[in-house]
């Protein structure tokens, strides 16, 4: 059973969007992630504070993406990634892994839209995991998602090491953190497994304590 439940984990593309701000800020969705690792937030003066928001996705110890929205992330913005580029991230996956590949998302109100969710329905019938999908996922599980308690903490540490200087300086350095991720590194931190065995201990209580 524990063998079953591995492989199908190997399937699913976990998902998950950050917001990187130029004065160091999380923005409010963000700010639950479990890195043990506290950035040292760098402060530059708040009248000239830009953003960028990128989505990246982990499937089987791979990273997806990043891609980089352009403007507010909403759900016609979102609807537009999966729709038009997420297919072109997948391009190097294998057929047999994007075949039974699941989609997952978390339940941010860019995913809401009714159309994102027929969308889905088309791209992943039975197979997206996700608010009105085919399996529910848990609202505010950051401590569920690779993404959430390792990912973006680690990238934004070294992003956030030096002050940016230009959003395409930005987006280089994501970029560039993301790359020198390897799956070995992914696979030893990923151990969702385990965490959803604590999680279902404490009735879905914070469990972090417990690792």
């Amino acid at each position: 059973m524990v063998e079953q439940t591995l492989q199908f984990f190997h399937t699913v593309c976990f998902s998950d969007e950050a917001t990187f701000k130029s004065n160091g800020c999380v923005n409010r969705h963000n700010m639950h992630y479990w890195s043990r690792e506290n950035p040292h937030w760098r402060q530059i003066d708040n009248q000239r504070v830009w953003s960028i928001n990128v989505w990246c996705g982990i499937l089987n110890g791979h990273i997806i993406g990043p891609h980089f929205f352009d403007g507010t992330l909403n759900g016609a913005t979102y609807y537009n990634f999966l729709e038009n580029h997420l297919s072109l991230l997948i391009e190097d996956v294998d057929l047999h892994t994007r075949g039974q590949m699941w989609f997952q998302q978390d339940g941010a109100p860019a995913h809401s839209i009714r159309a994102l969710q027929i969308l889905l329905n088309q791209k992943y019938p039975h197979r997206w995991i996700g608010r009105k999908g085919s399996v529910a996922w848990p609202p505010r599980s950051p401590d569920l998602t690779l993404l959430d308690y390792f990912l973006w903490g680690y990238v934004k540490s070294i992003v956030y090491s030096e002050p940016p200087t230009t959003r395409d300086n930005m987006i280089v350095r994501i970029t560039e953190a993301l790359e020198n991720i390897s799956s070995e590194v992914l696979r030893r931190v990923d151990h969702l497994t385990h965490r959803i065995h604590l999680c279902r201990r404490v009735q879905g209580q914070n469990f972090e304590y417990l690792l």
